[in-house]
């Protein structure tokens, strides 16, 4: 994995930087699942055009995966739509991830494409617009109160501890499994990862009562969220129906929450992951054991 920034983008900047880190993480996540294991995945940002304050800036995630033909292409950025069906069998996903992408991208000013061809891997490319900040004072005074963060609030983050508890990370996405075990390592909170929902299944089977938690990802190889968190809930065993059950998925309208509920979830966390909205799940859940 190698990263390429242009230091010609001024370093304050004014944007959604939520959004632009789910596009990012989304390519990325996807370069990754469809490269091989020696393959390799880069991400290239660099500045096309700078008039007055407003600024061009263009990404380009580029992966030596499996490659994708012109036909398939043309409907990639359309909604749940992958290259092949074959392709959410094998690796996962409902390709509903490009769609959400390309939406945010023409949101921002900008447009998103890709270039492939069949086994030589795939260069996926967006441009988006932004604002030049005019200095750190200005930046924190557009920012102050939309960021989501507060003193209160990062020197929580500082010092919250929540070691005695162990929580199942259930995702195929490896990247995203290393983004959550890193942004709670500070917690000093346990965690066992699965890949799939049948494996987070029979982990919980096994030791129904060492969990306080789970994070179950919704689109996966084998056995979805959706289905093992039924599974779960079936079961004839201690915390099986009481165990909170939290979707983690990048789907965020109302029918993708309702049919999380409906499963037997008890709410959602978006990707990209926030630690801010991490902790604030495991709080809410763990608090009277925790305080």
């Amino acid at each position: 994995m190698t990263v390429t920034f242009d230091k010609e983008i001024p370093g304050n900047l004014f944007g959604d930087e939520q959004r632009i880190s789910q596009v990012i993480m989304n390519l990325l996540s996807n370069a990754v699942k469809f490269t091989g294991k020696y393959g390799s995945v880069s991400l290239d940002v660099r500045r096309i055009n700078h008039e007055d304050n407003d600024i061009d800036i263009e990404f380009t995630v580029t992966d030596t995966g499996i490659g994708i033909t012109p036909e398939q292409q043309g409907r990639l950025f359309e909604t749940f739509q992958q290259a092949e069906d074959s392709t959410a069998r094998k690796f996962g996903g409902t390709g509903l991830g490009l769609s959400i992408s390309k939406g945010i991208v023409e949101l921002m000013g900008g447009r998103i494409w890709v270039e492939s061809e069949l086994g030589t891997g795939s260069r996926f490319i967006f441009t988006i617009k932004v604002k030049q900040g005019a200095g750190e004072q200005d930046a924190a005074r557009y920012y102050d109160g939309h960021t989501g963060y507060d003193a209160e609030k990062i020197r929580l983050e500082e010092t919250i501890c929540l070691s005695g508890h162990r929580i199942l990370l259930v995702e195929d996405v490896e990247i995203n499994r290393e983004i959550v075990l890193t942004l709670l390592k500070p917690t000093l909170i346990e965690i066992d990862s699965a890949e799939n929902g049948g494996e987070a299944a029979r982990m919980f089977r096994e030791k129904p009562e060492d969990y306080s938690l789970i994070f179950m990802d919704v689109q996966m190889p084998v056995l979805d969220g959706y289905e093992a968190t039924r599974q779960i809930r079936n079961l004839d065993l201690p915390n099986a129906k009481e165990i909170p059950i939290i979707a983690m998925t990048a789907n965020v309208f109302h029918e993708d929450i309702k049919k999380c509920l409906d499963a037997g979830m008890n709410g959602h966390i978006g990707k990209p992951f926030v630690l801010s909205e991490l902790l604030e799940i495991l709080l809410k859940h763990l608090y009277d054991k925790a305080a």
